[in-house]
């Protein structure tokens, strides 16, 4: 049998320069996913940080209380009643203030309560009322301020006063747009009868009127500490506003039985004095301009139900209706 014969490797040699190009292809490539994971770890670190920043700056108010279905999905209202001193002219005046807290269904495109049937459209809204009664010697304040807040994402909606004061009529309301607000108002004062104008509120921008709610939903489980805001003064008064927002701090300390929650504002030192545990019902406040809030009732009713002569004292008399002390 003939041998195999040899074949001869007519290959040419590969320069050592292409050699050397080939390794480097070669760890450029395998290094590439590498790089690739790389800048994705740091972009995720980088939106975790601004994402624990904002939480830290802006994120000191939580949705858990609005949200809480079995506190507000009874059908029924927090009716609240206050011994108060509410100042007019620098005055602190004895009068009695009402808070009402309900949740009900709201119209997205009216921004009203829808009647009849249900609709689609419908969204759930958390609606406060104060409501004020202050004497000022022969005649009186008669003054009604209404908030809505989205039930599921906390946004404020609309908010809106009526004011008499047994020389005018007042009216004023500012409704969501986007991200800004449309409002409007009607006095009977001279210069100020009528206008409307669009508010820009900042990032972390919260009106004063909202407090009395907003108060009750910062985030107890952290450790005391001091929370940094824009809030915008008061509307409830006759007269047209010029609605600006300027820096507030909010800080808590806890007691054994209560919360008293600062909010230290360009007018001065409100402080709010809260139920340690849940729902954290408002019990004081005393704000800055000498005004005082102490509750003196608390009921969980449906209070629409309760019109007819006498229905007010059978309401206060009914044990079953009294939240606990």
């Amino acid at each position: 049998m003939d041998s195999p014969r040899r074949v001869r490797d007519v290959r040419k040699p590969v320069p050592p320069e292409t050699v050397l190009m080939s390794k480097r292809l070669k760890c450029q490539k395998s290094r590439q996913p590498l790089r690739m994971t790389y800048l994705r770890d740091v972009a995720r670190l980088l939106a975790f940080i601004a994402l624990f920043v904002a939480g830290q700056t802006f994120a000191q108010f939580t949705p858990t209380l609005l949200q809480n279905h079995s506190y507000w999905g009874d059908g029924k209202a927090e009716f609240n009643i206050y011994d108060a001193q509410i100042a007019r002219y620098g005055i602190p005046r004895a009068c009695e203030v009402i808070h009402i807290l309900v949740r009900e269904p709201f119209d997205p495109k009216q921004l009203v309560k829808p009647e009849g049937s249900p609709r689609p459209e419908t969204i759930a809204v958390l609606k406060l009322n104060q409501i004020l009664h202050v004497p000022t010697g022969l005649y009186v304040y008669q003054q009604m301020h209404s908030t809505f807040w989205r039930v599921d994402d906390a946004k404020l909606l609309k908010f809106s006063l009526t004011s008499n004061d047994s020389c005018g009529n007042t009216f004023k309301e500012a409704r969501r747009n986007g991200d800004q607000f449309t409002y409007e108002y009607h006095t009977y004062w001279d210069g100020m009868a009528e206008g409307k104008e669009n508010i820009v509120p900042p990032a972390n921008g919260y009106f004063y009127d909202e407090l009395p709610w907003l108060v009750r939903t910062l985030d107890f489980s952290k450790a005391t500490g001091e929370f940094d805001v824009q809030l915008a003064g008061s509307i409830i008064n006759s007269k047209r506003d010029h609605i600006v927002f300027n820096p507030a701090k909010l800080s808590f300390k806890p007691t054994e039985k209560t919360l008293d929650v600062a909010v230290e504002h360009a007018g001065g030192v409100d402080h709010f004095i809260l139920d340690r545990d849940g729902p954290h019902l408002l019990r004081e406040w005393n704000a800055a301009d000498g005004s005082r809030l102490k509750l003196k009732r608390n009921l969980k009713v449906d209070y629409w139900n309760y019109n007819k002569p006498g229905d007010r004292e059978r309401a206060l008399a009914n044990p079953m209706l009294r939240q606990p002390d």
